[in-house]
């Protein structure tokens, strides 16, 4: 990809193919019920002497460093997804809305949120190019809130550590200290895959097609039901031990616990969940800002009545072997499912249950010279699949978020649910144990 220069010599727009991750997202939003925007929100609540020209300019900064800031798309008549990467930043990367004057953080939360759903329309306009937009909101002398909204395409876990490590470096005026940004570059995505009926690993992993283990009702959008807890300071120490003792990752212990709790709760040994990983492969893709995720399918067949143990060493495979082919697109699988699947289409036909699990040492924090900033948690939109489990390790303890859909899960299911995980990991972090929970249904 070069710049080219428009007849009075500026910089234009560069086009190039888009890689098969961010086609998969656009195609999505274009799908018939496909949702027209994804979003990252992220709202930071600042108490001190913010200096609004800094940080409008640290902001702008932001954009013009990372070239997938100002990346947009289209389809060719071909249908092939470009990628439009435009020379500089759009007009609305930085916004200042009115005063509030609101002193209370639950009232200041809910206002926040309901400017997020006001900007999220703005991302499905044809002809924005920043996916970048962020809005500050005076309430209080000294009190201010500031919104990011990001194109979903634009941004993943480690590209958020990128981009709150820059942010804060340029606030404080020392943009000397940033290195030259490495570039998204599509072409070193791999973009060809073979199919699935020429996969046998994953066609077997397909075959027969998952049971809709939580309910057969098609769920489009509902109220959501949410629960959080905590897995307990005791059980969350013992995770490292654990791992090394048992062979394996402190994910592949959350994994299991899941499944098995999904197992017990829903009264059914075949379950499964979907969770985002890390496709990147090269040195510098660690510090280029983009969307390098997949969804990898977990399944889980062993009976419930082998025991926690055997769904143990069942996952403790699996989650391996998936990570071995990462990159296969997740799209695949999803339409195979679909073209399979019998008693009509699903919004999700291959899984109802997302698992998005983070390490907290991976998030740098938002900081800002001079004053305090702290990310306060937006409402929860409408639930548009059955449940979407988040589990986040900290040093400290590690927390879990579900959210569920109304229609299918109520509060006491996810209560339930919460439980069984806590104890799945407490058995088999336990020092000495042989067989955690035996053969317990």
């Amino acid at each position: 990809m070069t710049d080219h220069l428009d007849r009075s010599g500026r910089p234009r727009a560069t086009v190039y193919p888009a890689s098969l991750t961010q086609s998969r997202l656009i195609k999505g939003r274009h799908a018939p019920g496909g949702p027209p925007a994804q979003i990252v929100g992220t709202h930071l609540l600042i108490r001190g002497p913010l200096d609004v020209d800094r940080l409008r300019d640290a902001l702008i900064g932001l954009v013009r460093r990372h070239t997938i800031l100002r990346t947009n798309y289209a389809f060719a008549e071909s249908g092939e997804v470009l990628a439009i990467v435009h020379p500089g930043e759009g007009p609305d990367v930085f916004t200042i809305a009115p005063a509030t004057g609101m002193s209370d953080e639950d009232e200041i939360r809910k206002h926040v949120s309901d400017v997020l759903d006001d900007a999220t329309q703005r991302f499905t306009t044809p002809d924005r190019h920043t996916m970048l937009q962020a809005i500050l909101i005076p309430h209080t002398p000294g009190v201010h809130s500031v919104l990011l909204v990001i194109d979903h395409i634009a941004i993943d876990e480690r590209s958020r550590a990128v981009l709150q490590r820059d942010l804060a470096t340029l606030y404080a005026g020392r943009s000397e200290d940033l290195a030259e940004p490495y570039a998204y570059d599509s072409s070193a995505v791999r973009n060809t895959f073979p199919s699935v009926e020429d996969s046998p690993e994953i066609l077997d992993l397909l075959t027969p097609l998952p049971p809709r283990f939580l309910t057969d009702l098609e769920v489009e959008a509902t109220r959501p039901v949410v629960t959080e807890g905590l897995l307990g300071p005791e059980i969350s120490a013992r995770m490292g031990t654990a791992a090394k003792r048992l062979g394996c990752t402190r994910f592949i212990i959350n994994v299991t616990a899941l499944l098995w709790a999904l197992k017990q709760l829903s009264g059914t040994d075949d379950v499964g969940l979907v969770t985002a990983v890390d496709t990147r492969r090269r040195p510098q893709d660690f510090d280029t800002v983009g969307f390098f995720q997949n969804l990898i399918f977990l399944r889980s067949r062993s009976p419930r009545s082998a025991g926690l143990r055997r769904t143990f060493e069942e996952c403790r495979t699996l989650v391996r072997d998936s990570l071995r082919r990462r990159d296969y697109p997740i799209a695949s699988l999803i339409a195979h499912a679909a073209g399979k699947r019998e008693g009509g289409a699903c919004r999700s036909p291959l899984y109802q249950v997302v698992l998005a699990y983070a390490r907290e040492d991976v998030d740098l924090h938002w900081t800002l010279d001079g004053v305090d900033v702290r990310a306060v948690e937006l409402d929860h939109p409408q639930a548009s699949i059955e449940l979407l489990i988040f589990v986040t390790e900290s040093p400290s303890d590690t927390n879990a978020l579900l959210i569920g859909a109304a229609d299918v899960l109520g509060a006491d299911d996810l209560h339930r649910l919460l439980t069984l995980w806590r104890d799945a990991v407490g058995e088999l972090t336990r020092d000495g144990s042989t067989d955690p929970v035996g053969a317990q249904a």
